[in-house]
């Protein structure tokens, strides 16, 4: 498996691209809206509040406070309708060889970020979010691991319950604003949908963290307004996720999980899946793939997540232990050092 590097000024556009965003993100909040930096258990996160509405002040939440993030608020301030710019960031990007996602892709993430999905700390796993590494670490990826008909979506339970601020409407309407035809698919428990699909298949699920060994069916997502299916190992792959440009339109600003725990993850889920599910293989091929690009530019970042994972216990241990035996050589090398 070869990658390619992509240009600096590649990597340059990228980063700019999301600067873009997210001052565009904040500056959609309009003229009238302060910011309000707020303490919880020592750590400082800032809320944006905007005109009043019908007799009332409506606050949002922004996220912790990061160098980032206090940038883009500046930036907003002074943005002005860039949209055009952007598409031609976006082009230009996509004409370097990076991966752009189907149109209906595309669409619902556009308005999953309108309702403020990712930045109530959401993310988008999978397929869908390794498309997006090749633009923050600068490499072409291999066309045969980013191929993907659905979309899943993932929040940490903890992060739902404690964020101060939910979506104005059900999950379901949020999808249905870029495509009429989802429908909720029911759990065994009445009343209860973690998945959504359109009549031609096309899926979106909804996944959390787990919180013990006899999880129920579903865990409620307040800041989502939907419900989600706990899966194990995710909280690994959700701590300190990242944002991240979708080539689409003039940009989606989304959340990922961290690269290295994206590798480190597939490693481990690539060993729970049966032999005869072809998603089996693509792991390995996802995994291998950042390995080796993380390796020419992170590879301590890389090795510090695959040591948290081996900490974790003995049933980890052995999970990686058979996945990584499949890897190439070098592969190995770069994991164990």
């Amino acid at each position: 498996m070869t990658l390619q590097r992509l240009p600096l000024a590649i990597h340059t556009n990228v980063a700019d691209l999301i600067d873009q965003l997210r001052a565009t993100q904040i500056s959609e909040f309009g003229d009238g809206a302060s910011f309000l930096r707020r303490e919880r258990g020592g750590r400082p996160y800032w809320y944006v509040r905007s005109r009043q509405v019908r007799g009332e002040r409506l606050e949002r939440y922004l996220g912790p406070e990061t160098p980032e993030l206090l940038a883009a608020m500046e930036a907003a301030k002074t943005i002005n309708g860039a949209a055009d710019g952007r598409r031609q960031i976006v082009r230009a990007l996509r004409a370097a060889g990076l991966h752009t996602p189907d149109q209906r892709t595309g669409r619902v993430l556009q308005a999953l970020n309108k309702a403020g999905v990712f930045r109530l700390r959401a993310a988008v796993v999978g397929t869908v979010a390794f498309q997006a590494y090749g633009a923050l670490l600068g490499f072409t990826l291999p066309a045969q691991a980013v191929r993907t008909g659905d979309l899943d979506i993932a929040q940490d339970y903890g992060i739902s319950m404690a964020v101060d601020d939910r979506l104005d409407r059900p999950f379901i309407d949020v999808l249905r604003a870029a495509d009429p035809s989802f429908s909720p698919i029911p759990k065994l428990d009445p009343g209860k949908s973690a998945a959504y699909r359109t009549p031609d298949g096309y899926a979106v699920d909804v996944l959390t963290t787990s919180r013990h060994a006899a999880d129920d069916e579903t865990s409620r997502l307040v800041a989502l307004n939907t419900d989600a299916t706990p899966l194990r190992f995710l909280d690994f792959l959700l701590r300190d996720t990242v944002e991240a440009a979708v080539l689409h339109d003039d940009g989606v600003l989304v959340r990922v999980p961290a690269p290295t725990r994206y590798a480190v993850h597939k490693l481990i889920i690539s060993r729970k899946r049966s032999q005869a599910n072809p998603k089996r293989r693509k792991d390995l091929e996802q995994a291998q793939a950042l390995i080796r690009a993380l390796a020419e530019d992170d590879p301590f970042a890389l090795r510090d997540a695959y040591a948290e994972a081996r900490g974790r216990g003995e049933a980890w241990r052995k999970l990686l232990d058979e996945a990584v035996s499949l890897l190439p050589g070098d592969a190995r090398a770069v994991l164990e050092g």
